[in-house]
């Protein structure tokens, strides 16, 4: 597995040398080198590389949000090229940031077969969106994009009712960096059966990997980069907890020191960049 020099920045305060707020738009807009990337909360993931921007299940404005995001729509807008999504609940394809990219932006969206109804309903426009199935593979400005199945999870660890077998997961080379982005679901072959993964998005909650099959993909994979979501954004409720709460301290501490070494726990609005 190639190794990479990793600076990690951690962008708590925001503040520069002269006591302003430091945005996190201007933060995108000056990385320059390598590939930067933040986190927006939840499942919400910003990469940069060159000059291309891309997101990850944006979801910004929401009614549960613990605390306000650290970037607005009409902000990212400005910046985004891609927007993909791995299925249609709105703490994943959120209806109001894609109004505001639609309306604002020229970014495409890439969304799931079982998407295709929710994003006609949106009126994105057809030059900009493609709609792909599980295990597609396919070019974007320059990324490599394999998509893998995705099966969605509930309450006590069972299969989600409703599941749809067309929502996605994705694989991503970005420059020669590979990104997974499971989605929301439970752990899978399609997961197991890759071969090389330099960054690991990952979620331990109840309705998805939880703990243990998260060491188990982990353990696999043997990411350079470890990063859990889907966790200390929303609040947790009774009725949210199987989705809301996250439990990521639980699976660092099954890990070998090697692995721990690799594992990041960012708070919203943390940068991490890939030199």
């Amino acid at each position: 597995m190639k190794l990479f020099l990793l600076t990690f920045v951690l962008v708590l305060t925001s503040k520069n040398i002269y006591g302003q707020e430091t945005s996190l738009l201007s933060q995108i807009k000056s990385h320059q080198s390598g590939i930067g990337l933040w986190w927006a909360g939840h499942n919400s993931w910003i990469i940069k590389s060159g000059d291309l921007v891309i997101s990850t299940d944006l979801v910004l404005e929401y009614d549960l949000r613990i605390h306000p995001p650290k970037i607005t729509g009409e902000e990212l807008a400005e910046i985004l090229d891609i927007s993909f999504v791995t299925h249609g609940h709105g703490d994943h394809f959120n209806r109001a940031i894609t109004k505001t990219l639609i309306e604002k932006s020229n970014c495409h969206f890439v969304v799931p077969e079982s998407c295709r109804a929710i994003a006609e309903n949106l009126k994105i426009p057809h030059d900009r969106l493609s709609v792909v199935s599980p295990r597609d593979s396919f070019n974007i400005m320059g990324i490599q994009v394999r998509t893998l199945r995705a099966i969605h999870g509930n309450a006590d660890f069972a299969i989600y009712y409703d599941a749809n077998l067309q929502d996605c997961g994705y694989v991503l080379d970005i420059d020669g960096t590979t990104f997974l982005q499971p989605g929301d679901s439970y752990l899978l072959e399609d997961h197991l059966f890759l071969n090389h993964v330099d960054v690991l998005f990952f979620s331990p909650t109840e309705h998805n990997m939880y703990i243990d099959r998260s060491v188990i993909l982990i353990n696999r994979l043997q990411p350079e980069y470890i990063l859990p979501q889907h966790h200390s954004t929303m609040k947790v409720t009774d009725e949210t907890r199987f989705w809301a709460k996250g439990y990521p301290d639980e699976v660092k501490i099954r890990l070998s020191q090697p692995l721990k070494d690799r594992y990041y726990i960012l708070k919203e609005g943390d940068k991490l960049e890939i030199r």
